[in-house]
């Protein structure tokens, strides 16, 4: 029995996009942003969106599904790094 490639797909694109949600609730939790590298959240969130942009051209919805979740949980990243970040006046 074949595993489907869309499940790989959701799995494998899950995970990524979880990555960062642990990350997002420290941040909040303490109510500190600086140790995140806001160049590290932009290449994150282009990466994810050039992924998802892939993956609607090639109607993969897996890619389509889990994309979109990266680069939300991304732009929400570099939302609390300006909100939380002591650094930026």
């Amino acid at each position: 029995m074949a595993l489907n490639p869309e499940i790989i797909g959701f799995v494998a694109g899950g995970l990524s996009s979880a990555l960062f949600i642990p990350q997002i609730i420290k941040i909040i939790k303490e109510k500190s942003a600086e140790e995140i590298s806001l160049v590290t959240c932009i290449i994150g969130v282009v990466s994810s969106a050039l992924w998802l942009w892939y993956g609607i051209l090639q109607d993969h919805i897996s890619m389509m599904v889990t994309n979109s979740i990266a680069v939300a949980a991304t732009t929400i990243l570099i939302f609390c790094k300006f909100i939380y970040d002591r650094q930026i006046p």
